[in-house]
This record gives C-alpha cells, sequence and structure tokens, in this order.
C-alpha cells in the first residue's frame, strides 16, 4: 500500500503532555480535548470530508515543549479523525505509524500536523 493522500494541517499549540496529566481531573482533561478538537475541525473546513482506510500522523512542530511532551496533538488529532468519522478505529490496524519532531523553522507555537491516508476517498 504505498499510495496515500497527504493533508496539511496547522494547528495551535496543544497542552504538553505534562499539563495535560499532571493531576487534573477528567473534567479538565475533557474540556482541553474538546477545546483542542474545535481547533481541528476549523483546520479541515478547508477540506472535502474523507475517509481512510489506514492512516499516520506526522507533527512537526515549534515550542518549548519537549518532543515527548508536544504529543498531545497527535494523540487529540488522532481521536478527531476516529469520533469525527474519518477513520474506523485509531488502534493499530489503522493508526499505523507516528511522530513528533522539532522545527524551529516553523513560526513560534505553531504545529503542522500532515495526514497520510491510505485508502483515501471523499465522502458525501
Amino acid at each position: 500500500m504505498n499510495e496515500y493522500t497527504e493533508i496539511l494541517l496547522e494547528l495551535p499549540k496543544p497542552p504538553s503532555l505534562n499539563k495535560f496529566y499532571a493531576g487534573k481531573h477528567y473534567a479538565v482533561r475533557q474540556n482541553y480535548k474538546k477545546k483542542y478538537f474545535e481547533q481541528i475541525r476549523i483546520s479541515l473546513e478547508n477540506h472535502d470530508k474523507f475517509w481512510m482506510d489506514t492512516f499516520e500522523i506526522h507533527v512537526l512542530y515549534n515550542c518549548r515543549y519537549d518532543v515527548d511532551n508536544a504529543i498531545c496533538c497527535c494523540k487529540f488529532l488522532a481521536d478527531y479523525l476516529r469520533y469525527g468519522g474519518y477513520v474506523k478505529d485509531d488502534s493499530p490496524k489503522f493508526f499505523k505509524k507516528q511522530s513528533t519532531a522539532f522545527d524551529g523553522d516553523l513560526g513560534k507555537d505553531l504545529f503542522v500536523a500532515k495526514i497520510k491516508g491510505y485508502g483515501y476517498e471523499i465522502v458525501e
């Protein structure tokens, strides 16, 4: 399965993994996620509704987070794709790979997510 479609999304800085789990109540974590879901929804408005059989997410970012603390962007995006009906699930059967890397050439506090969709199709 070598053919894929790429979707690039510019997203705002999510909470760091440390902040997300640092003694926060479930409701606080859900609020972080809900707010970030809205930003993802806005970013996807420029794209047709789509479906992917399998997918990868690769995130580049520029903020002071350690690489492992920047993972919430990928986590929230994978969850959004699943809940929004873009993919069947975010289990390893469907979500094949993820990466997160610092890129100092990006604008400050910018996160750029590249979704690689295999078995990609536009849906009505």
